[in-house]
C-alpha cells in the first residue's frame, strides 16, 4: 500500500470519527437543550397565563409538545398557530411572555458551543481550521432531533396544526445554529490548545 493510498484511507477513518463524535455530541446537545428547557419552563406553563393563552388552543395540550415550541424559540423559530377562517399566526413565546427568561437564549448557544469544543477535543484538532470544521459536525446530531421535533411538538387544533415554522426551524435550528455555533466551539478549543 503506498504512503498516499494510507493517507486517503486515515483521513477517511479520521473524517468518519468525526462525523460519529459530531453525532453524539449534536445529539447530546439537542437533548441536554431540551432539558435545561424544560426544567426551566414546565412549572411556568403549567402554572401562568402562557398556559392559560395556550388552553385555548384544546384542552389537555402537553406541557412537554410546548416546552419544544419554547426550546425552538430560543433558536428565533417561531411557533404557527390556527387562526380564524383558515388564517395563521405565529409567536415567539419567549418573547411574548415575561414568564419565560430571555436567558433561555443562552441554552442552544452554551449546549452547542461545548458540544462543538468536545468534538475538537476527540477530534485532536490543532489548528482552528480543523476545530471550527470538527466542531461544525455536532449538525450531524443536532439537524434529525431538530426535524423530529418539527412532527414531535406539532399539535391538532380542528383541521389545522400549530407547530414550530418547519422552514425556519430547518434552516436555523438545524443548520445554521449546530454549524455556526459548534464551529465556534471547535476552533475555541483547538485555539486554547
Amino acid at each position: 500500500m503506498s504512503v498516499a493510498t494510507e493517507s486517503v484511507s486515515e483521513s477517511k477513518q479520521s473524517g468518519l470519527r468525526t462525523a460519529g463524535v459530531g453525532a453524539v455530541s449534536g445529539l447530546g446537545a439537542a437533548l441536554l437543550g431540551y432539558l435545561l428547557t424544560y426544567l426551566a419552563t414546565s412549572g411556568t406553563i403549567e402554572n401562568s397565563t402562557a398556559s392559560q393563552v395556550l388552553e385555548a388552543l384544546g384542552s389537555g395540550l402537553p406541557t412537554w409538545k410546548v416546552v419544544g415550541w419554547v426550546f425552538l424559540n430560543a433558536h428565533g423559530v417561531a411557533t404557527t398557530f390556527p387562526g380564524l377562517f383558515g388564517t395563521t399566526s405565529s409567536a415567539n413565546l419567549v418573547e411574548q411572555f415575561e414568564a419565560f427568561s430571555a436567558l433561555l437564549y443562552a441554552v442552544p448557544v452554551v449546549t452547542l458551543v461545548a458540544a462543538g469544543a468536545a468534538i475538537a477535543v476527540a477530534h485532536g484538532a490543532s489548528s482552528v481550521q480543523t476545530g471550527v470544521v470538527a466542531g461544525a459536525a455536532t449538525v450531524v446530531g443536532y439537524l434529525p432531533v431538530i426535524v423530529a421535533g418539527l412532527v414531535l411538538f406539532s399539535v391538532t387544533v380542528g383541521d389545522a396544526v400549530a407547530r414550530p415554522d418547519p422552514v425556519t426551524a430547518v434552516l436555523l435550528a438545524g443548520l445554521a445554529y449546530p454549524v455556526f455555533l459548534g464551529g465556534v466551539g471547535g476552533a475555541v478549543a483547538a485555539a486554547l490548545r
